[in-house]
């Protein structure tokens, strides 16, 4: 249990303990001790209150950090295998992501690869709505955003009922809660640009695909090296 609200129950515990030896104790000899009782007792509670109030509010700061950590997480691997998917621009941008969502036509390829992508998107999403109760019950756009992803984990299984158009409904609702989370406002139709950025051509989905797997592997060996580099050599 915390600390602060095991000194608040403490505290309150004290309190009902002081208040009620005074009220045993009480005569007309003894109204000094009383009044001194009661106000002990009316302080401790006051001060119970005052950390139990503290805990709640850094408890919902915590929180908050961590719904926005996880909001910025599920955005960016979003924006990554939708970019695979449709192009656009390498950096995030969240008008260029709502105005290619608009674009993307059910009949756009699905190669497995990138079908992979979405399925781990929605593998990721389903897993934190399990193993992160409390983060879903503080913010329920959270909850709606990966309960719209959650569903990509399927589309395999499901390729005969669904098309590609269930996964762009998926992704809107997502990032339609998600930018709402992170504080970013999405201006509709204000993105014409990201027309000719788009290219979701079998070939391009595979140049995007291997070109990021490239960088995530030579990211990975550069770490590994400065990991296992000597700090300095032996003589």
């Amino acid at each position: 249990m915390n600390t602060r609200i095991v000194l608040a129950i403490g505290c309150l515990f004290i309190a009902v303990v002081v208040i009620v030896t005074g009220v045993l104790l009480a005569d007309d000899r003894q109204a000094e001790v009383i009044s001194l009782f009661g106000n002990l007792g009316t302080e401790l509670i006051g001060l119970a209150f005052t950390v139990a109030i503290i805990d709640w509010l850094l408890e919902r700061k915590r929180l908050n950090e961590q719904v926005q950590h996880l909001a910025w997480r599920m955005l960016h691997d979003l924006d990554h295998a939708f970019w695979v998917w449709q192009g656009g621009r390498r950096e995030f941008h969240l008008d260029e992501l709502m105005a290619l969502l608009d674009m993307a036509d059910k009949d756009d390829p699905l190669p497995r690869f990138t079908e992979e992508l979405f399925i781990n998107l929605g593998i990721r999403a389903s897993d934190n709505l399990r193993l992160q109760p409390k983060l879903m019950a503080h913010d329920r756009r959270l909850r709606a955003a990966l309960k719209s992803l959650a569903g990509l984990a399927q589309i395999r299984e499901a390729k005969n009922i669904v098309h590609a158009g269930y996964i762009v409904d998926g992704l809107r609702a997502a990032v339609t809660n998600l930018a709402e989370i992170t504080g970013q406002m999405p201006h509709q139709g204000e993105f014409a640009a990201a027309r000719s950025f788009r290219d979701p051509t079998f070939e391009a989905q595979q140049r995007r695909y291997r070109g990021s797997l490239h960088e995530s592997i030579m990211r990975q060996g550069i770490d590994s090296m400065e990991h296992n580099s000597p700090g300095e050599e032996k003589h």
